[in-house]
């Protein structure tokens, strides 16, 4: 389907906005943010002032609704969930999505008519901006950020507007709804209530240190032999850190915006690897972070024992400075060697930069030490850094029954669990 993106107007429609005219992903696009323990950008809220908010934006300091402005927006469905902006569409006009581009044909497929038209079309007629691009309205109706009130709303006694919205008359949009003159569209949002839904189960039987928090992001310190989340079929029950993070989380305050109804993890470790593990509470945060992880802009770094003294050569030996310039988190200045691994795994470039930190003796390791090394991987393949030790250096992690080989001196540390620990 070919639809233009240009701005277009509305005339069947009247726009309101609850929240000034700064929105969250505005914010999001324009701004840039790492992990740190500095505060957020993403104070993803808004204040009624749309000069005070553009202010505090300016100065990246958090932004909330207040109690009283929180309190003052309609009610969305299901709880949790305010309106945000509204689109009354005249019941005297007909809908004209002819400036959207769309063919006849696809017209008469999506069943348009002057007097009827499908949810995403409505959408993209009331406001272009927020929803450019079928796709982009289709996915706001999937996640449940849009409300549909049939008929007028009911007038607010204490304005002369009418902008509250029935719960009787209001359903949840989805994509294949319908829009009739004279509805309503509601875009919601879930803004922090100050706690996280009543759970129906008991707090998970194991630690879960929080390292940092604030209302949008944290970072946690999981531990070894746990999974992240439940798999299809895994079988954990509440043995994940998912099911432990809204007991160990404190809730975002009241009037954070785009809040998630539990906190999430924006990537994953292994169920035998520990250390520190990112978390999202907001989607804007969700978002953001893992298009950092995606994009690698998130370095990370790694320790391990390694059953061993790996081997390397001096034409894998480069420089922190080169280290530096190959993108992975390393001191430019340091007088440190480093070895690089740039060795395919699955028939995908795979590439990881290491050194030894100290050895130590041991009567059953392999070549009577036991090695701990410092590893920065620049890529992300599936088991990369134990397949990487175990194959390319010839000495496997201590504990990692995968790679080991299944020899007398592996044998002897695999009951110990896994000593792969994500540091930074």
């Amino acid at each position: 389907m070919a639809l233009s993106k240009k701005s277009l107007s509305a005339p069947c429609c009247v726009q309101k906005l609850f929240l000034p005219p700064t929105k969250l992903p505005h914010c999001i696009r324009h701004r840039q943010w790492k992990l740190r323990a500095s505060q957020s950008p993403y104070s993803a809220s808004s204040e009624v002032s749309s000069d005070a908010l553009e202010q505090a934006l300016g100065e990246e300091e958090e932004v909330l609704l207040s109690e009283e402005d929180f309190s003052s927006l309609p009610i969305g469905i299901p709880k949790g969930f305010f309106v945000v902006k509204q689109y009354t569409f005249s019941a005297e006009k007909d809908f004209d999505w002819s400036q959207l581009g769309i063919d006849p044909k696809d017209a008469e497929r999506l069943d348009l008519s002057p007097r009827n038209v499908s949810l995403p079309i409505a959408l993209m007629m009331a406001d272009p901006i927020d929803f450019p691009s079928f796709s982009r309205a289709r996915k706001a109706c999937r996640k449940g950020n849009v409300l549909i009130h049939r008929g007028a709303l009911k007038m607010d006694e204490k304005t002369p507007e009418s902008t509250i919205f029935d719960p009787l008359m209001c359903v949840r949009g989805r994509v294949g709804d319908r829009l009739y003159p004279g509805d309503t569209v509601g875009k919601q949002v879930r803004i922090g209530s100050g706690y996280f839904p009543v759970l129906n189960y008991k707090k998970p039987p194991f630690e879960l240190p929080v390292i940092i928090e604030d209302d949008h992001w944290a970072l946690v310190n999981k531990p070894a032999g746990i999974v992240v989340y439940n798999q299809r079929n895994g079988g954990h029950g509440i043995m994940t850190v998912r099911a432990a993070l809204p007991f160990v989380l404190a809730p975002p305050k009241v009037g954070t915006i785009s809040v998630l109804r539990r906190p999430a993890s924006v990537h994953r470790l292994d169920k035998p690897t520990s250390g520190i593990l990112c978390i999202a509470k907001t989607k804007p945060a969700m978002l953001c972070l893992s298009r950092q992880f995606h994009d690698r802009i998130v370095k990370k770094t790694y320790f391990a024992v390694i059953n061993g003294i790996p081997t390397y050569s001096n034409e894998s030996k480069i420089s922190s400075k080169t280290a530096y310039e190959l993108g992975v988190d390393v001191d430019p200045n340091d007088l440190d060697d480093w070895q690089l691994i740039d060795s395919p795994l699955d028939e995908k470039k795979a590439v990881t930069v290491w050194r030894v930190v100290r050895s130590i003796k041991s009567l059953h390791a392999n070549d009577g030490y036991l090695t701990l090394v410092e590893l920065k991987p620049k890529t992300g393949r599936y088991h990369q850094l134990r397949r990487h030790m175990a194959w390319v250096c010839q000495r496997p992690l201590v504990g990692d029954d995968e790679y080991d080989g299944g020899t007398e001196s592996a044998m002897r540390f695999r009951d110990r669990g896994l000593f792969l620990c994500s540091t930074r």
